[in-house]
């Protein structure tokens, strides 16, 4: 099984570096040695140690983001997908940032991306060591603010602030749980989120699946399905809505885009 998952890694990594590749874009090209220049590979590496056992018994921990050249280059190909590539400057807030691989790759490709997670007293022990290191060896932790997003509790900071939203493997609607996220839930956030972003900013959404509660459709029920369809494009998991609407000002919330900053 180690040999099998081995192969597949290394068969991955050239399958996504092809994909970059095909962009035809120095700036992607060049966005893998950027990071990986200033990222601190001792401090990963022994990172990458002091998980090594429990990374064997539960391949889908936390741990698994140790392994950097993988988890880079999945991130640079999201923002290759979002076309990071070609503009330079947008201002980007991805929610549930995790280990900041994301942020590395906008931030590598000349944009100002800032990231917000769960405090951290809600991550496990392995969650907190892995991504609090992570965050510190990818130059990325001063970047970071503790907020977790609730149903019904608009985010802390209006106005036009952002180019680009993102949250990628979406858990804040509280995936998995009897009480996961329904259509009233989702129309509220996706109304403040858009009020957050500028007039043709953008709110990208990569939800989790889950064939229990949605059967073939994996990601929503009908209902669900239909309200995104209404509000955005729908592309299996991904999401994508586009703010067409002035973004706010002078609202009386508080907050500005340097707040979202730690």
């Amino acid at each position: 099984m180690r040999f099998q998952a081995a192969v597949l890694r290394e068969l991955e990594i050239v399958a996504r570096k092809i994909r970059l590749r095909a962009y035809g874009s120095r700036k992607l090209d060049g966005a893998f040695s950027a990071v990986q220049r200033s990222a601190d590979k001792k401090r990963i590496a022994q990172l990458s140690r002091d998980v090594a056992a429990i990374f064997r018994r539960d391949p889908f921990s936390a741990a698994k983001y140790v392994d950097f050249p993988i988890w880079l280059l999945r991130n640079i190909h999201r923002a290759a997908q979002l076309g990071l590539h070609e503009a330079s400057g947008l201002r980007i807030l991805d929610i549930g940032c995790g280990p900041g691989y994301f942020i590395a790759a906008a931030r590598a490709l000349g944009h100002e991306c800032r990231g917000i997670d769960v405090p951290n007293s809600w991550f496990t022990p392995l969650e907190l060591q892995v991504y609090s290191e992570l965050l510190q060896a990818l130059n990325c932790h001063q970047y970071v603010s503790p907020l977790s997003i609730e149903r019904f509790v608009p985010l802390p900071f209006h106005g036009e602030q952002c180019d680009l939203i993102t949250a990628f493997l979406v858990c804040f609607n509280r995936h998995d749980k009897p009480d996961q996220w329904g259509v009233p839930e989702w129309r509220f956030f996706v109304e403040d989120a858009l009020r957050n972003l500028r007039e043709g900013g953008r709110l990208f959404l990569g939800l989790n699946d889950n064939r229990k509660r949605f059967g073939k459709l994996l990601f929503y029920d009908d209902e669900l399905l239909a309200y995104f369809q209404s509000v955005g494009t729908v592309n299996g998991a991904r999401i994508t809505i586009v703010n067409k609407l002035p973004a706010m000002k002078g609202s009386p919330a508080a907050g500005s885009w340097s707040s979202i900053s730690a």
